[in-house]
Protein backbone atom coordinates (compact mmCIF):
# COMPACT_ATOMS: atom_id res chain seq x y z
CA UNK A 1 0.00 0.00 0.00
CA UNK A 2 1.09 3.32 -0.84
CA UNK A 3 1.86 6.13 1.77
CA UNK A 4 -0.40 8.74 2.21
CA UNK A 5 2.11 11.71 0.66
CA UNK A 6 2.23 9.56 -1.96
CA UNK A 7 -0.94 8.97 -2.66
CA UNK A 8 -2.15 12.76 -2.89
CA UNK A 9 -0.12 13.31 -6.42
CA UNK A 10 -2.27 11.01 -8.16
CA UNK A 11 -4.94 12.27 -10.05
CA UNK A 12 -8.61 10.98 -9.52
CA UNK A 13 -8.61 8.40 -12.25
CA UNK A 14 -5.20 6.89 -10.92
CA UNK A 15 -6.60 6.66 -7.21
CA UNK A 16 -9.42 5.09 -8.67
CA UNK A 17 -7.43 2.11 -9.95
CA UNK A 18 -5.36 2.04 -7.53
CA UNK A 19 -8.34 1.28 -4.52
CA UNK A 20 -10.27 -1.15 -6.70
CA UNK A 21 -6.13 -3.32 -7.17
CA UNK A 22 -5.95 -2.85 -3.35
CA UNK A 23 -9.95 -4.48 -2.77
CA UNK A 24 -9.32 -7.25 -4.98
CA UNK A 25 -6.27 -8.33 -3.30
CA UNK A 26 -7.86 -8.57 0.12
CA UNK A 27 -10.81 -10.65 -1.54
CA UNK A 28 -8.28 -13.13 -2.97
CA UNK A 29 -6.52 -13.20 0.37
CA UNK A 30 -9.64 -13.69 2.67
CA UNK A 31 -10.67 -16.41 -0.25
CA UNK A 32 -7.72 -18.35 0.13
CA UNK A 33 -7.76 -17.84 3.72
CA UNK A 34 -11.79 -19.35 4.01
CA UNK A 35 -10.57 -22.57 1.47
CA UNK A 36 -7.59 -23.14 3.88
CA UNK A 37 -9.85 -23.27 7.03
CA UNK A 38 -12.84 -25.11 5.36
CA UNK A 39 -10.06 -28.02 4.24
CA UNK A 40 -8.61 -27.81 7.33
CA UNK A 41 -12.27 -28.71 8.63
CA UNK A 42 -13.26 -31.09 6.69
CA UNK A 43 -9.58 -33.04 7.44
CA UNK A 44 -10.87 -32.79 11.09
CA UNK A 45 -14.04 -34.31 10.40
CA UNK A 46 -12.94 -37.07 8.23
CA UNK A 47 -10.35 -38.16 10.90
CA UNK A 48 -13.21 -38.14 13.11
CA UNK A 49 -15.36 -40.21 11.31
CA UNK A 50 -12.58 -42.80 10.25
CA UNK A 51 -12.19 -43.20 13.60
CA UNK A 52 -15.40 -43.88 14.50
CA UNK A 53 -15.79 -46.34 11.62
CA UNK A 54 -12.53 -48.30 12.86
CA UNK A 55 -14.24 -48.59 16.11
CA UNK A 56 -17.91 -50.24 14.89
CA UNK A 57 -15.30 -52.33 12.80
CA UNK A 58 -13.25 -53.95 15.59
CA UNK A 59 -16.80 -54.47 18.23
CA UNK A 60 -18.65 -55.87 15.71
CA UNK A 61 -15.26 -58.18 14.91
CA UNK A 62 -14.96 -59.08 18.43
CA UNK A 63 -18.69 -59.86 18.70
CA UNK A 64 -18.36 -62.03 16.35
CA UNK A 65 -15.04 -63.57 18.13
CA UNK A 66 -17.38 -63.68 21.06
CA UNK A 67 -20.42 -65.78 19.07
CA UNK A 68 -17.68 -68.12 17.76
CA UNK A 69 -16.75 -69.18 21.44
CA UNK A 70 -19.95 -69.39 23.16
CA UNK A 71 -21.22 -71.87 20.13
CA UNK A 72 -17.82 -74.29 20.63
CA UNK A 73 -18.80 -73.92 24.36
CA UNK A 74 -22.29 -75.21 23.91
CA UNK A 75 -21.13 -77.94 21.81
CA UNK A 76 -18.41 -79.16 24.31
CA UNK A 77 -21.04 -79.40 27.11
CA UNK A 78 -23.72 -81.06 24.57
CA UNK A 79 -20.90 -83.33 24.10
CA UNK A 80 -20.43 -83.43 27.30
CA UNK A 81 -16.66 -82.83 27.85
CA UNK A 82 -15.65 -81.05 30.65
CA UNK A 83 -12.11 -80.84 29.06
CA UNK A 84 -12.72 -78.87 25.61
CA UNK A 85 -15.12 -76.85 27.49
CA UNK A 86 -12.49 -75.64 29.91
CA UNK A 87 -10.09 -75.14 26.95
CA UNK A 88 -12.32 -71.95 26.77
CA UNK A 89 -12.51 -70.86 30.50
CA UNK A 90 -9.30 -68.56 31.39
CA UNK A 91 -9.08 -70.10 35.16
CA UNK A 92 -6.27 -66.76 35.29
CA UNK A 93 -8.93 -64.36 34.67
CA UNK A 94 -11.65 -65.55 36.22
CA UNK A 95 -13.55 -63.80 38.23
CA UNK A 96 -15.07 -66.45 40.25
CA UNK A 97 -14.24 -69.61 42.32
CA UNK A 98 -12.98 -71.34 39.64
CA UNK A 99 -12.51 -74.81 41.08
CA UNK A 100 -16.22 -74.60 42.35
CA UNK A 101 -17.08 -74.17 38.68
CA UNK A 102 -14.98 -76.68 37.26
CA UNK A 103 -16.79 -79.21 40.27
CA UNK A 104 -20.35 -77.88 38.88
CA UNK A 105 -19.05 -78.52 35.24
CA UNK A 106 -18.03 -82.35 35.99
CA UNK A 107 -21.03 -82.41 38.28
CA UNK A 108 -23.33 -82.04 35.41
CA UNK A 109 -21.46 -84.45 33.10
CA UNK A 110 -22.06 -87.30 35.44
CA UNK A 111 -25.62 -86.15 36.85
CA UNK A 112 -27.29 -85.35 33.48
CA UNK A 113 -27.47 -86.84 29.63
CA UNK A 114 -27.45 -83.29 27.59
CA UNK A 115 -29.73 -84.16 24.92
CA UNK A 116 -29.74 -79.91 23.57
CA UNK A 117 -29.11 -76.83 23.90
CA UNK A 118 -31.06 -74.19 22.31
CA UNK A 119 -30.08 -70.66 23.01
CA UNK A 120 -30.77 -66.88 21.35
CA UNK A 121 -28.88 -63.63 21.64
CA UNK A 122 -30.07 -61.25 23.13
CA UNK A 123 -27.15 -58.40 22.61
CA UNK A 124 -23.93 -58.08 22.90
CA UNK A 125 -22.55 -55.17 24.98
CA UNK A 126 -18.64 -53.98 24.72
CA UNK A 127 -16.46 -53.19 27.36
CA UNK A 128 -13.36 -51.84 25.77
CA UNK A 129 -12.20 -54.83 24.56
CA UNK A 130 -14.21 -57.31 26.77
CA UNK A 131 -17.67 -58.66 25.82
CA UNK A 132 -20.71 -59.38 27.64
CA UNK A 133 -23.31 -61.83 26.12
CA UNK A 134 -26.85 -61.64 26.82
CA UNK A 135 -28.60 -65.12 26.16
CA UNK A 136 -32.09 -66.45 26.57
CA UNK A 137 -31.81 -70.60 26.28
CA UNK A 138 -33.38 -73.73 26.41
CA UNK A 139 -31.95 -77.12 27.79
CA UNK A 140 -33.03 -80.59 27.25
CA UNK A 141 -31.61 -83.64 29.64
CA UNK A 142 -32.30 -86.28 31.59
CA UNK A 143 -31.51 -87.22 35.36
CA UNK A 144 -29.38 -90.42 34.97
CA UNK A 145 -30.04 -91.47 38.47
CA UNK A 146 -34.01 -91.39 37.76
CA UNK A 147 -34.51 -91.79 34.09
CA UNK A 148 -36.66 -88.32 34.09
CA UNK A 149 -36.45 -86.06 31.25
CA UNK A 150 -36.11 -82.67 31.83
CA UNK A 151 -36.48 -78.61 30.13
CA UNK A 152 -34.90 -75.90 31.91
CA UNK A 153 -35.24 -72.19 30.83
CA UNK A 154 -33.08 -69.20 31.37
CA UNK A 155 -31.90 -65.95 30.94
CA UNK A 156 -27.79 -65.48 31.43
CA UNK A 157 -24.97 -63.36 31.05
CA UNK A 158 -21.39 -64.02 30.21
CA UNK A 159 -18.39 -61.88 30.06
CA UNK A 160 -15.60 -62.70 27.68
CA UNK A 161 -12.18 -61.50 28.04
CA UNK A 162 -8.84 -61.05 25.03
CA UNK A 163 -6.51 -63.62 26.44
CA UNK A 164 -3.27 -64.04 24.43
CA UNK A 165 -5.56 -63.19 21.05
CA UNK A 166 -8.21 -65.61 21.59
CA UNK A 167 -11.45 -64.39 23.99
CA UNK A 168 -12.00 -67.30 27.32
CA UNK A 169 -15.02 -66.89 29.46
CA UNK A 170 -14.29 -65.13 32.34
CA UNK A 171 -17.43 -64.65 34.05
CA UNK A 172 -21.19 -65.98 34.04
CA UNK A 173 -24.26 -64.26 35.71
CA UNK A 174 -28.04 -64.93 35.77
CA UNK A 175 -29.92 -68.75 35.17
CA UNK A 176 -27.31 -71.33 35.54
CA UNK A 177 -27.14 -73.23 32.07
CA UNK A 178 -23.72 -74.61 32.96
CA UNK A 179 -23.11 -76.40 36.43
CA UNK A 180 -26.67 -76.27 37.60
CA UNK A 181 -26.48 -79.34 39.42
CA UNK A 182 -24.58 -77.98 42.15
CA UNK A 183 -25.73 -75.88 44.19
CA UNK A 184 -22.83 -73.85 45.78
CA UNK A 185 -22.25 -72.59 42.10
CA UNK A 186 -25.81 -71.46 41.95
CA UNK A 187 -25.72 -69.92 44.75
CA UNK A 188 -22.47 -67.88 43.79
CA UNK A 189 -23.90 -66.92 40.68
CA UNK A 190 -24.29 -63.27 40.19
CA UNK A 191 -28.29 -61.88 39.47
CA UNK A 192 -29.11 -59.91 36.43
CA UNK A 193 -32.48 -58.22 35.45
CA UNK A 194 -34.38 -60.76 33.20
CA UNK A 195 -33.45 -64.23 35.01
CA UNK A 196 -36.31 -66.59 35.25
CA UNK A 197 -36.69 -69.66 37.56
CA UNK A 198 -35.41 -72.33 36.06
CA UNK A 199 -38.32 -75.10 35.65
CA UNK A 200 -38.16 -78.72 34.76
CA UNK A 201 -40.42 -80.04 32.61
CA UNK A 202 -42.19 -84.15 32.31
CA UNK A 203 -41.22 -84.05 36.26
CA UNK A 204 -42.07 -88.02 36.29
CA UNK A 205 -43.94 -90.73 38.05
CA UNK A 206 -46.08 -89.66 40.82
CA UNK A 207 -44.47 -91.41 44.05
CA UNK A 208 -46.28 -94.15 45.56
CA UNK A 209 -47.97 -94.00 48.42
CA UNK A 210 -46.71 -95.26 51.80
CA UNK A 211 -49.02 -96.99 53.95
CA UNK A 212 -50.25 -100.45 55.25
CA UNK A 213 -50.40 -102.57 52.07
CA UNK A 214 -48.69 -100.35 49.54
CA UNK A 215 -44.97 -99.86 50.84
CA UNK A 216 -43.57 -99.02 47.43
CA UNK A 217 -43.15 -95.95 48.28
CA UNK A 218 -41.51 -96.14 51.78
CA UNK A 219 -38.35 -94.66 53.07
CA UNK A 220 -35.86 -96.20 55.21
CA UNK A 221 -37.52 -93.94 57.97
CA UNK A 222 -41.24 -95.41 57.92
CA UNK A 223 -40.94 -98.58 56.10
CA UNK A 224 -41.41 -101.07 58.90
CA UNK A 225 -44.26 -98.83 60.92
CA UNK A 226 -46.26 -99.55 57.73
CA UNK A 227 -45.36 -103.19 57.34
CA UNK A 228 -42.90 -103.54 55.16
CA UNK A 229 -39.22 -104.77 55.08
CA UNK A 230 -36.04 -102.43 54.27
CA UNK A 231 -33.45 -104.45 51.99
CA UNK A 232 -32.12 -103.93 48.75
CA UNK A 233 -32.50 -100.37 49.36
CA UNK A 234 -35.92 -100.35 48.85
CA UNK A 235 -39.05 -101.06 51.18
CA UNK A 236 -40.62 -104.57 50.32
CA UNK A 237 -44.19 -106.58 51.15
CA UNK A 238 -42.67 -109.78 52.31
CA UNK A 239 -38.86 -110.79 54.47
CA UNK A 240 -36.02 -110.72 52.48
CA UNK A 241 -34.77 -114.48 51.66
CA UNK A 242 -32.66 -116.11 54.42
CA UNK A 243 -29.82 -117.29 52.23
CA UNK A 244 -28.53 -120.65 53.42
CA UNK A 245 -24.64 -121.36 52.53
CA UNK A 246 -23.20 -124.30 50.64
CA UNK A 247 -20.77 -126.67 52.85
CA UNK A 248 -20.14 -130.16 53.34
CA UNK A 249 -23.39 -131.24 54.88
CA UNK A 250 -25.20 -128.61 54.12
CA UNK A 251 -26.08 -128.44 50.54
CA UNK A 252 -29.25 -126.39 50.30
CA UNK A 253 -27.55 -123.17 49.51
CA UNK A 254 -25.57 -124.58 46.47
CA UNK A 255 -25.74 -123.75 43.14
CA UNK A 256 -24.53 -126.08 40.04
CA UNK A 257 -21.19 -124.64 39.65
CA UNK A 258 -20.37 -125.48 43.46
CA UNK A 259 -22.57 -128.62 44.53
CA UNK A 260 -20.14 -131.46 43.20
CA UNK A 261 -17.06 -129.76 45.12
CA UNK A 262 -18.85 -129.39 48.46
CA UNK A 263 -19.92 -133.52 48.08
CA UNK A 264 -23.76 -132.99 46.07
CA UNK A 265 -25.43 -134.50 43.00
CA UNK A 266 -27.05 -131.95 40.85
CA UNK A 267 -29.64 -133.06 39.43
CA UNK A 268 -33.48 -131.91 38.93
CA UNK A 269 -32.67 -127.96 39.67
CA UNK A 270 -31.05 -128.66 42.87
CA UNK A 271 -27.92 -129.98 45.19
CA UNK A 272 -28.76 -133.16 46.92
CA UNK A 273 -26.97 -135.42 49.13
CA UNK A 274 -27.47 -138.55 47.15
CA UNK A 275 -26.92 -139.37 43.57
CA UNK A 276 -29.19 -138.94 40.65
CA UNK A 277 -31.46 -142.97 40.68
CA UNK A 278 -31.61 -142.17 36.77
CA UNK A 279 -28.06 -141.02 36.13
CA UNK A 280 -25.72 -143.56 34.81
CA UNK A 281 -21.94 -143.47 34.02
CA UNK A 282 -20.38 -143.92 30.71
CA UNK A 283 -17.00 -145.46 30.57
CA UNK A 284 -15.29 -145.85 27.33
CA UNK A 285 -11.09 -145.97 26.62
CA UNK A 286 -10.05 -142.40 25.64
CA UNK A 287 -6.33 -144.26 24.39
CA UNK A 288 -4.16 -147.10 24.29
CA UNK A 289 -0.44 -147.40 23.50
CA UNK A 290 2.68 -149.25 24.10
CA UNK A 291 6.31 -149.02 23.80
CA UNK A 292 8.79 -151.66 23.37
CA UNK A 293 12.04 -150.01 25.21
CA UNK A 294 13.44 -153.83 25.58
CA UNK A 295 13.22 -157.44 24.52
CA UNK A 296 10.34 -159.25 26.68
CA UNK A 297 9.40 -155.55 27.97
CA UNK A 298 5.96 -153.77 26.85
CA UNK A 299 5.27 -150.20 28.51
CA UNK A 300 1.51 -149.98 28.30
CA UNK A 301 -0.51 -146.42 28.99
CA UNK A 302 -3.90 -145.83 28.70
CA UNK A 303 -6.51 -143.28 29.61
CA UNK A 304 -10.07 -144.01 30.67
CA UNK A 305 -12.90 -141.26 30.41
CA UNK A 306 -16.39 -141.47 32.23
CA UNK A 307 -18.81 -139.44 29.58
CA UNK A 308 -21.86 -140.34 31.68
CA UNK A 309 -23.55 -137.95 34.27
CA UNK A 310 -22.94 -140.29 37.31
CA UNK A 311 -19.66 -141.41 38.85
CA UNK A 312 -18.88 -145.54 38.56
CA UNK A 313 -20.06 -146.93 41.91
CA UNK A 314 -17.37 -149.36 42.53
CA UNK A 315 -13.71 -150.34 40.94
CA UNK A 316 -13.55 -152.13 37.35
CA UNK A 317 -11.16 -153.90 35.20
CA UNK A 318 -9.91 -152.70 31.76
CA UNK A 319 -7.89 -155.86 29.73
CA UNK A 320 -6.42 -156.52 26.29
CA UNK A 321 -6.01 -159.32 23.81
CA UNK A 322 -1.81 -160.66 23.69
CA UNK A 323 0.62 -162.04 21.06
CA UNK A 324 1.83 -165.27 22.58
CA UNK A 325 0.42 -164.79 25.77
CA UNK A 326 -2.37 -164.56 28.60
CA UNK A 327 -4.39 -161.22 28.12
CA UNK A 328 -2.94 -158.18 29.93
CA UNK A 329 -5.46 -156.55 32.71
CA UNK A 330 -5.77 -153.44 34.90
CA UNK A 331 -7.93 -152.44 37.50
CA UNK A 332 -9.72 -149.41 37.11
CA UNK A 333 -10.56 -147.18 40.28
CA UNK A 334 -13.79 -145.11 40.50
CA UNK A 335 -14.43 -142.29 38.02
CA UNK A 336 -16.31 -139.68 38.34
CA UNK A 337 -18.59 -137.98 36.03
CA UNK A 338 -17.30 -136.30 33.24
CA UNK A 339 -13.38 -136.83 34.34
CA UNK A 340 -10.54 -138.75 32.69
CA UNK A 341 -7.84 -141.28 34.52
CA UNK A 342 -4.54 -141.98 32.42
CA UNK A 343 -2.44 -145.36 34.01
CA UNK A 344 0.68 -146.88 32.54
CA UNK A 345 1.96 -150.42 33.42
CA UNK A 346 4.92 -152.72 32.00
CA UNK A 347 4.02 -156.68 30.72
CA UNK A 348 5.88 -159.22 29.19
CA UNK A 349 3.77 -159.85 26.32
CA UNK A 350 3.12 -157.10 23.31
CA UNK A 351 -0.32 -156.18 23.11
CA UNK A 352 -2.48 -156.55 19.94
CA UNK A 353 -6.41 -157.24 18.61
CA UNK A 354 -8.50 -155.22 21.62
CA UNK A 355 -8.53 -153.40 24.45
CA UNK A 356 -11.83 -153.42 26.12
CA UNK A 357 -13.31 -151.37 29.74
CA UNK A 358 -15.49 -153.02 32.00
CA UNK A 359 -15.28 -156.52 30.46
CA UNK A 360 -17.34 -158.18 33.21
CA UNK A 361 -20.06 -155.66 32.93
CA UNK A 362 -19.84 -154.99 36.65
CA UNK A 363 -21.16 -151.33 35.92
CA UNK A 364 -24.29 -150.46 35.08
CA UNK A 365 -23.92 -147.94 31.96
CA UNK A 366 -25.81 -145.50 30.04
CA UNK A 367 -24.03 -147.11 26.68
CA UNK A 368 -22.60 -150.13 26.50
CA UNK A 369 -21.35 -150.38 23.13
CA UNK A 370 -18.83 -148.05 23.32
CA UNK A 371 -16.62 -149.92 25.47
CA UNK A 372 -14.04 -151.47 22.82
CA UNK A 373 -10.88 -149.84 21.42
CA UNK A 374 -8.72 -150.91 18.46
CA UNK A 375 -4.83 -151.88 19.65
CA UNK A 376 -2.60 -150.16 16.93
CA UNK A 377 1.06 -151.13 17.27
CA UNK A 378 3.76 -148.31 17.22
Amino acid sequence: MLPFEQLNHLNAEERLGYTLGEIMKKKASMMVWMTGFILLSGTAAFAENSFERELVVKDQTRSMKVESVFKELIKAYEDEDAQAFLALVSDERFRQDYITFTDALYSDCRTFDIHQVDYWIDRIVPDNVKQFLYVKWEKRYETLDNGRQNTARGYSRFLFDEVNGKYLLVELAGNSLFGGSLKEWNDELPKIAGAVVTKESNPGPVTDPCAPGSVAGCTLENCEINGGYWYNNQCNATPEPVVTPCAPGSLFGCVEGNCMENGGYWYNGQCNTTPDPTALPDLEIASFSYINPAPGVFVVSFAVRNTGTSSTTAPTTLSWQSISGPPGSESIPVITAGSTSHFKTTVAYEPQGQAEIDPDRQIAESNEDNNLFSITAP
